[in-house]
Parts: C-alpha cells; sequence; structure tokens
C-alpha cells in the first residue's frame, strides 16, 4: 500500500496486471483512445494521431485525424498497419459504441484547425497561444455498417454544434442513444455539461439537455460520462474546474432519462482529466482515470452502491508526468479487465497503452 501524504491519497497495485504497448510511432502523438469489444474476441479501437512537435504538447494540429485499428484476439494483438481513418483536419476524440449486426457508432469531437499562418485570414480568436487556432465544429455522430471497415463521410450527422463530445455514446435498456458533451452554453463562457438524445438509432438527435450548469463564481464542468443504473435512472461523473478544488469528479443522477438532473456534488477523487465507466458484469461500477497529481499514474476505484462511494484505488500503472489518461475499458470473462489509455514510453513518446488485470 503507497500513499501520498499531502492528501492522503491510498493505492494498491492492480492485481495480475500485465502492461501492453498498442501502438506507438515517434512522428506522432497519439492520445484519447476507446475501445469496444465487436463479435467474439475482435476488439476495435479509435485514438487521436497527430503530428509531435519537439517543443511540447499540441492537442490542435491541422493533420489530425481519428486513427481506428481492430485486434483479432482480445487485445494480444493489433493490426496497425490496417488503419482506418476519419476526421482528416481536426479530429480530436472518437467515442465507440457497438450497436450490433456491424453497425458501429461514435461520437466526434469535431475541430476547425488552421495553419498558423493562417490565423488573421481564418477569422477565429487565437486564444491558446501554444495550439494552433482552432475552434469546435461539435459533437458529431459518426456510423459505420461494416464492423468500422470504412467511415463514410455521408454518414455524419452534426448533432451539437460548438460543444465538444468527449465520452462514448450510450444506448438505454429502452434503446435510446445518449452523447453527453460539454461546453460554453449561450453567453456563458464557463463550461456546462449537457447531453444529446436520439430515439431514432441515431437518425435525429434531440436539443441539447443541460446536465449541469456552469457558473463562473464556482466551476465549470467539462468531460461528462454517462451510465444507466436502471431503467430512466442515469449517473453522470464530470471532470469539474473549481475555482476551490480544481481536479475533482463531480456526479449529479437523473430518475427521468435524462431530462432532469439532481444538483451535482463532490465525490473526493482527485484526477485532473476525465472520469469514464464501466458497468461491470455482476451490477458494479468501474471508474478508471488518469491521475494528473502525484502520485501521476492509472486509477480505478469499484462502486457496488451505484457511485454513491468507492472502494479505494487501484493503480493500473504509474506515469512519468501529467501527459497521460482518457481511459476505456471492457472486460472479458472471469473479471478479467482490458484497459486501454495514452501515455509516455521511456523516450517520451506519447501513444496507446493497454493494462490487462484482474478485479481480484
Amino acid at each position: 500500500m503507497a500513499e501520498d501524504t499531502k492528501i492522503s491519497f491510498k493505492f494498491s497495485k492492480a492485481p495480475k496486471a500485465r502492461q501492453t504497448r498498442i501502438y506507438s510511432d515517434a512522428g506522432s502523438y497519439s492520445a484519447f483512445p476507446h475501445v469496444v469489444r465487436l463479435e467474439g474476441d475482435e476488439l476495435l479501437l479509435a485514438f487521436r494521431q497527430a503530428p509531435r512537435h519537439p517543443a511540447g504538447v499540441r492537442h490542435t494540429d491541422p493533420r489530425s485525424i481519428i486513427t481506428v485499428i481492430r485486434s483479432p484476439d482480445g487485445g494480444q494483438t493489433w493490426k496497425a498497419n490496417e488503419a482506418a481513418q476519419l476526421a482528416a483536419g481536426g479530429g480530436q476524440e472518437f467515442g465507440l459504441i457497438y450497436l450490433g449486426k456491424g453497425r458501429v457508432g461514435g461520437a466526434l469531437a469535431a475541430h476547425e484547425v488552421f495553419p498558423e499562418s493562417e490565423a488573421e485570414r481564418s477569422g477565429i480568436p487565437w486564444t491558446h497561444p501554444r495550439e494552433f487556432p482552432f475552434r469546435s465544429v461539435g459533437a458529431v455522430w459518426c456510423w459505420s455498417e461494416n464492423y468500422g471497415l470504412t467511415w463514410r463521410v455521408d454518414r455524419n450527422i452534426l448533432v451539437g454544434p460548438g460543444v465538444q463530445a468527449c465520452a462514448a455514446a450510450i444506448q438505454t435498456r429502452d434503446r435510446t442513444l445518449l452523447i453527453p458533451a460539454y461546453g460554453a452554453l449561450g453567453r456563458s463562457k464557463t463550461g456546462s455539461s449537457v447531453l444529446y438524445r436520439s430515439t431514432d438509432g441515431g437518425a435525429t438527435w434531440s436539443e441539447g439537455i443541460v446536465i449541469a450548469q456552469g457558473r463562473p463564481q464556482t466551476r465549470a464542468y467539462q468531460e461528462p460520462v454517462l451510465m444507466e443504473l436502471a431503467r430512466g435512472r442515469l449517473l453522470c461523473m464530470m471532470r469539474v474546474h473549481d475555482v476551490k478544488n480544481p481536479g475533482i469528479f463531480w456526479r449529479c443522477e437523473s430518475g427521468d432519462g435524462g431530462s432532469t438532473w439532481s444538483k451535482p456534488v463532490s465525490t473526493g477523487i482527485l484526477s485532473g482529466a476525465c472520469p469514464r465507466l464501466l458497468q461491470l458484469r455482476d451490477g458494479r461500477l468501474l471508474l478508471t482515470y488518469g491521475r494528473r497529481f502525484e502520485p501521476y499514474g492509472i486509477y480505478a476505484h469499484i462502486s457496488d452502491d451505484d457511485g454513491q462511494s468507492w472502494s479505494d484505488a487501484w493503480q493500473l500503472r504509474p506515469a512519468p508526468d501529467t501527459d497521460h489518461g482518457y481511459t476505456s475499458s471492457i472486460e472479458f470473462d472471469g473479471g478479467r479487465i482490458l484497459t486501454t489509455t495514452y501515455g509516455k514510453d521511456a523516450k517520451g513518446v506519447t501513444g496507446i497503452t493497454g493494462t490487462f488485470w484482474n478485479l481480484s
């Protein structure tokens, strides 16, 4: 058992953890993975890939794309040389969901990115000097009808203009699709969490429904993730930028399928990156995240009361600094978990990694 004496953070090493490198390219900055299971042992994984910049991390780049690769054997090997791509020119993140019969959907965070030399002509305020000039196109629903082998440009729907998708879409028990996103709503410049709903398989989408409204005097609610706990009952967890306590996850619930939400409350879990949830086969919830405070690393907690409280942390893998996180997990038979994330290797190259580990 280890402990961070400054904030009393305790953790144990994850049981039977085995590390694997899924994708790494010395010329690329690869991040924000999402993994789903198709049929049998076939896995599909999407991540952002962009040129690596020696001066430091740049999340926007005109050459950013979403790369999609697959594994035929439950994540033991990956066919990186047979990758598909989508969202050229500013793909940021693509949260996958498998809908069956070869249909794969995804919530895309689409950016419009301009070369630095064209900043003035683009007409876009250059608000982040370390990044390329960019603006958020919005949350886009994309789908493939052939197991993610191809992603046609005519199978894209702009769901939420100007907001950013972050976590994967979910499908509820009544087959409603929900996409969580966040952004500045109306005249507010403070981030709020919002969801979009489709009752016809993604053909049409509702207007944004506010989950948690950000306030400049208190906090911004960012990077929401959704989980259906029971029919009509939803849990949302969010990364929060709080004026007093930045980096802590907050939560709220809906009892009516997402139409209205309870007042957000703090979980006390400190991260600095986004939360990701998985409902295990035994009904418990798995929370995974990257911790951007010492001790850096990828961590997991279990809840057996629908996210009201969480177990002590397991460390899935350590990290050398804050450039890591954005996890995605799947469960295999026997309680074996694969948690994907991004992080640096010994040479400082940022790529996609995986941890196989057991719940006990």
